[in-house]
């Protein structure tokens, strides 16, 4: 008797706590391919740049100056970004990149899962591809046969991953990240071409100043590395489906990223995509919990997006305060811990057949962010349509679609918090949970026949400034504060680019704006349900023209064409700092 009262009394809490999907047993593997994998790895290193060069061999060895070469393969032309690649050469057989970091990568399995995924979708690549290649009339047969020949050989190719840096020594190092950088294997002696690829990922910390942020060493002997690797593969399979269109992503943020920072929609579908296979291969490592962290000196981020994107918790304002307030529907398509969410719920979804393979062949339609996708995969496979709805509807509690969405959903979360606190009586709860589920199922069926489900999203609203960081003497004591605490004293100006549709309180204090100009803008959105028009004539409508005023002679304020930001010197900027964290320019200010 005692067992069974225990067996419900556990059930009850799994029932409350999470989804009833949370409660199987997590997924930790994805591939269904049983094929064995044959030198999935090779680790390299750049070729530093030689004679003949304007720069002499011995400087260029100093400085780390990469070799580069041009490639006139079509089939790399065709998928690069550019004709140019580096040259690498295997590491040193003494490294401890060798001796230690490729054996313990072999074998992970949750890596080998990974490189699975990755031989998959090239060969999807392939499938999709060859036959339009083949038809195509702005071809040579040359040119034809050469990227189909690439596409064919690029499915076995192994993944390159860097042992050192492929910048110059006065660049910092970028870390553990994928480039979109063309790269030409060469043979142990640095002659024989052995392979192209069209991206690379560095395996390297990341440091700032004297600081090690991140440790290859420490996340060896925490099991956390292959972690980083499946990241980083993840938005190599992502480039690899998108080609040169990857540049198109917009990525117009200046907030840096992590999983819970509202950014924009092009960074936010992208950093989703990868930090959704951390929380698949996740649990396969018993030392990411909460008390074994700090212990093992796992990465914050490394544990930090865990549960909360399994359980869909970043659709949330705040995860420490426990309110039931959400973020707003833009909000949430750019924050890349609520996309991370719906892609884990998708990849491990048991009601969908081969979801990774259907994720992929929707990516090489080249959708620019998510809400894109979600249309594209719908229209592609339109038997998974009420599982896809369901999965972005129920855990963005029909925010993304419906302007009431937002309260309802506070509003019975205060029965749920008032039920587990005693203050309510059982057949309360019960009627308030009835009536919610009776409201969103309505929602659900609009959403079956209409297709609406992203109605309740905003337009992107960006705006940008410039900080004059000699003249924030001159403002008030606290805002000075503020903007000397988020920007820093270094540069004499500070440019940032900010959406005033999804803005929080604390990107606005960041900026200079007190305390209660914030909650003005904040609730004047709110009512609205999100802003349209202008964002600087919003701005002047909301706090007045004096007032805005005031303000603007410090941050240079302007609308921002966010497509701007599909610029190739942009896209370079940010490319190398993909993954896994900016040094927060906005940095968290109550």
């Amino acid at each position: 008797m005692k067992l069974k009262n225990l067996l419900l009394t556990a059930f009850s809490i799994c029932s409350l706590a999470v989804s009833p999907s949370f409660c199987k047993e997590p997924v930790t593997a994805i591939s269904t391919d049983i094929t064995p994998l044959n030198e999935a790895i090779v680790m390299m290193k750049p070729v530093n740049i030689g004679k003949g060069h304007i720069i002499s061999g011995f400087l260029g060895k100093m400085l780390n100056i990469p070799k580069t070469t041009k490639i006139a393969d079509s089939g790399f032309l065709a998928f690069g970004l550019s004709e140019d690649a580096i040259q690498v050469m295997p590491t040193e057989e003494k490294s401890l990149h060798i001796k230690s970091i490729l054996p313990y990568l072999n074998e992970s399995k949750e890596l080998q899962d990974s490189l699975k995924l990755r031989r998959t979708a090239r060969q999807i690549r392939y499938q999709h591809l060859k036959d339009k290649i083949s038809k195509s009339t702005e071809l040579s047969e040359e040119q034809k046969e050469s990227i189909i020949d690439f596409l064919s050989q690029s499915i076995g190719s192994p993944v390159v991953l860097l042992s050192k840096s492929p910048l110059p020594y006065f660049m910092p190092s970028p870390g553990p990240c994928m480039i979109p950088l063309g790269a030409e294997r060469l043979d142990s002696k640095g002659k024989t071409s052995e392979g192209i690829e069209t991206s690379v990922i560095c395996l390297l910390d990341i440091k700032s100043g004297n600081e090690v942020i991140f440790s290859i060493e420490d996340a060896l002997k925490n099991d956390t590395l292959d972690l980083v690797i499946c990241h980083e593969n993840a938005h190599a399979i992502q480039f690899d489906m998108y080609g040169k269109l990857f540049q198109k992503i917009q990525r117009t943020s200046t907030n840096g990223h992590d999983a819970p920072y509202i950014t924009d929609l092009g960074l936010a579908y992208i950093e989703g995509w990868a930090e959704a296979f951390e929380a698949v291969y996740g649990p396969a490592n018993p030392k990411l919990d909460e008390k074994d962290r700090t212990k093992y000196n796992i990465s914050e981020f490394l544990y930090s997006r865990q549960n909360p994107v399994r359980r869909d918790r970043y659709v949330w304002v705040s995860l420490n305060e426990k309110t039931g307030e959400l973020k707003n529907g833009l909000q949430l398509m750019s924050t890349e811990g609520v996309i991370a969410g719906f892609f884990y719920d998708i990849l491990t979804s048991r009601a969908i057949v081969a979801p990774f393979d259907k994720c992929v062949k929707t990516m090489l339609e080249t959708p620019m962010n998510f809400m894109e996708f979600v249309k594209t995969y719908v229209k592609l496979f339109p038997e998974d349509k009420k599982v896809i709805y369901r999965i972005i509807l129920e855990n963005s509690h029909y925010v993304t679609m419906h302007e009431n969405a937002y309260e309802s959903y506070k509003n019975y979360y205060g029965f749920v918090k008032a039920y587990k606190q005693k203050k309510i009586e059982k057949n309360d709860f019960v009627e308030a949970k009835k009536a919610y589920k009776e409201y969103t199922e309505k929602l659900f069926e609009e959403a079956m026949k209409t297709d609406n489900i992203f109605a309740n999203v905003g337009p992107q609203m960006w705006f940008s400034g410039k900080v004059d960081m000699i003249s924030v003497h001159k403002i008030p004591s606290e805002r000075k504060e503020l903007m000397a605490e988020a920007f820093g004293k270094k540069d004499k100006f500070y440019e940032f680019r900010l959406d005033l549709n999804t803005a929080s309180k604390d990107m606005l204090r960041s900026i200079g704006f007190s305390y209660d100009d914030v909650n003005t803008i904040l609730k004047a959105r709110t009512k609205k349900n999100f802003f349209t028009g202008n964002p600087i004539n919003v701005l002047k409508n909301v706090l007045g023209e004096e007032k805005f005023n005031s303000y603007n002679q410090n941050l240079n304020l302007a609308p921002y064409d966010h497509s701007k930001s599909d610029s190739i010197r942009d896209y370079e900027e940010q490319s190398v700092v993909l993954w896994p964290e900016d040094i927060a320019k906005l940095r968290q200010i109550r």
